[in-house]
């Protein structure tokens, strides 16, 4: 069954916003638990504060005074530090236990510090018995502090085997998305590169998507040309011969257009050699493809045509020299990048090409020939390249 590129994307977009929705759950965790580790600080905080207040000379009144209110202010504050409501507590069990925790330690911190505060307003006869009230209040206090540690130890553990277990789906679930997509993408990257590059690998292209085998096949099915003569087309290749090239030109020259013509000419560097070595069906499928190949690049206004000598003519309409040129080499490099299938196995084979621009004056055939002329030196170059007229008349590039 072959894949849908719409479906492959929509279930990327749902596995990426599952791994999204993932990675915030686990941020919000790595939130809770730094908040829970405020909250341990904060009560840790507050045995020290309650060592100095009841630790407190009370010898110089004022400087006591002045001491163990800053003490206090600070033990009010890590009451209210350590008791804060962290992010998805609600949605948490326990969260009866932590109210019920968080109210006995606000009471039993008041009680606390009003005992404190007794204690240093009470004269030297009373001091030692204040001082005893305030001891038992600090003892029933550290005791609440104790079972509020332990409660947010519990729950520090309980958000680190949350966040393991999400880090551990997390992870499961990126590595089959990375390599599930991977694989996708690629086979709709390969579809696309078949779609492209016209069986650059010698093998009939088979696609693996739904919309891409729709557009194989809507090219198989295409229209053809207008003119369905066959005195009019080349036997081996379909492509117009030369009376079919001179009657395409003529219908389409007399079209509006700003474009200007170019020439371009190509032929097979080997063609002589394989005229020799190969069959009549071999040299056909040859041409064919090749017909194929520089059809990829063929524009409403362009003409292409296979003449008697077996060289390839491409008439292009085009807005500059850069893009006619652009064209001609890229045909030049699929052709060499393409195998073709012959009796005797996979072949390869190159192409020289001459580029000119056809002035309004000169004749098609004329044009032609001089086209000729510089697809030689491309030729005597070495062939697989194109060769171009310079600015300067008899000048080659």
């Amino acid at each position: 069954m072959l894949l849908s590129i719409e479906k492959v994307f929509f279930n990327l977009k749902s596995f990426l916003f599952i791994l999204f929705l993932c990675a915030t759950f686990l941020g919000i965790q790595l939130i809770n638990i730094t908040h829970y580790s405020d909250r341990l600080a904060a009560l840790k905080s507050q045995h020290t504060l309650i060592e100095a207040i009841t630790t407190q000379d009370l010898s110089d009144v004022k400087m006591a005074t002045i001491l163990l209110n800053d003490h206090i202010a600070k033990l009010s504050l890590a009451v209210k530090l350590s008791t804060k409501d962290a992010l998805l507590d609600f949605f948490l069990p326990f969260t009866q236990e932590q109210t019920e925790l968080s109210n006995a330690l606000h009471t039993s911190s008041s009680v606390f510090q009003d005992a404190a505060l007794f204690w240093l307003e009470s004269t030297p006869r009373g001091r030692a018995t204040m001082q005893h009230h305030m001891m038992i209040a600090r003892n029933a206090y550290l005791s609440d502090i104790s079972h509020m540690i332990d409660f947010q130890i519990q729950r520090i553990n309980q958000s680190i085997e949350i966040a393991k277990n999400t880090s551990i789906v997390l992870f499961f679930l990126g590595l089959f998305t990375f390599l599930l997509y991977r694989f996708r993408l690629n086979q709709i990257y390969r579809d696309i590169n078949k779609a492209c590059s016209v069986d650059t690998d010698g093998i009939k292209a088979e696609a693996s998507t739904q919309e891409i085998d729709f557009i194989f096949k809507r090219l198989a099915r295409k229209a053809p040309i207008a003119n369905t003569s066959q005195s009019l087309l080349h036997l081996q290749s379909g492509l117009n011969n030369e009376k079919g090239m001179s009657t395409m030109y003529n219908s389409k020259k007399t079209a509006k257009t700003s474009n200007s013509l170019f020439i371009a000419l190509f032929e097979i560097d080997q063609h002589a050699t394989l005229l020799k070595s190969l069959s009549k069906e071999d040299i056909g499928a040859l041409y064919k493809k090749i017909g194929d190949i520089i059809s990829m690049y063929e524009q409403p206004m362009d003409v292409i045509a296979h003449l008697e000598n077996n060289q390839f003519v491409f008439i292009m309409s085009r807005n500059s020299k850069d893009n006619a040129l652009s064209d001609a080499e890229k045909i030049v490099h699929s052709v060499y990048d393409s195998s073709f299938n012959t009796a005797k196995g996979p072949i390869k084979v190159t192409l020289s090409g001459g580029i000119l621009l056809k002035t309004p004056a000169s004749a098609l055939e004329s044009s032609i020939l001089d086209a000729h002329k510089v697809m030689e030196k491309a030729k005597e170059s070495g062939g697989n390249r194109v060769a171009q007229l310079r600015e300067k008349a008899d000048q080659f590039r």
